[in-house]
């Protein structure tokens, strides 16, 4: 099974950095565009020690904070530092609890870690913020297959195909629960849709 992972959080940060009035003092939001520039980069180990700075700086506008962490909390989970991570997603969670990305990549940072039941709890999470987050379903879906659950895992990838039937990604995991049922008919049904949508797409019709 393939999560799904989400870096859009550094997209509105950098937004946020462009448009924050001039009032704010510039020494924070200076070292948050450069760290947001090396994440985008993949400098990761840049981008943690220059959006530190500028969290600890206290000069950025408190109302947006929860972003900065996010975006140090995606520069963590992609240098292997999942439980830096983590507290990252969850200090952006207690900064505002309706931030369904920062509950979704905490998701996939306890996946990561094969910490299934708290990496659904955390795409349930995303999904009661966002119900109609078809890569929260993907995940959740993904996360209990790893746990054995073969029907609940069925449920949230049919949820998330009804949400974005155009994600190849989404098929693939549902076939293979198909085939893990033994239903082998309606795994190739889905392998052929994955086809459909990406032809240089793998599966195990290959």
């Amino acid at each position: 099974m393939r999560p799904t992972h989400l870096f859009a959080a550094a997209l509105s940060v950098c937004f946020l950095v462009a448009a924050t009035p001039r009032k704010v003092p510039a020494g924070g939001l200076d070292q948050a565009k450069t760290g947001l520039n090396a994440l985008a980069k993949g400098n990761y180990a840049k981008a943690i020690t220059d959006l530190t700075e500028a969290i600890d700086s206290n000069e950025l506008p408190e109302e947006k904070a929860y972003l900065f962490y996010v975006a140090r909390g995606n520069a963590r989970k992609a240098d292997g530092d999942m439980l830096a991570a983590i507290d990252d997603y969850s200090a952006a969670l207690q900064k505002n609890p309706h931030y369904a990305p920062a509950a979704f990549n905490r998701g996939n940072a306890q996946f990561a870690l094969r910490h299934y039941d708290k990496a659904i709890a955390d795409y349930s999470l995303a999904l009661d913020i966002d119900v109609a987050n078809a890569k929260a379903l993907n995940n959740r879906g993904a996360a209990w297959f790893k746990k054995g659950n073969l029907q609940s895992a069925l449920a949230n990838y049919t949820l998330a195909i009804a949400i974005n039937g155009d994600d190849p990604d989404i098929y693939l995991n549902r076939g293979k629960v198909y085939e893990a049922m033994g239903e082998p008919e309606k795994a190739r049904e889905d392998f052929l849709q994955v086809k459909k949508i990406d032809p240089s797409a793998k599966t195990p019709l290959d």
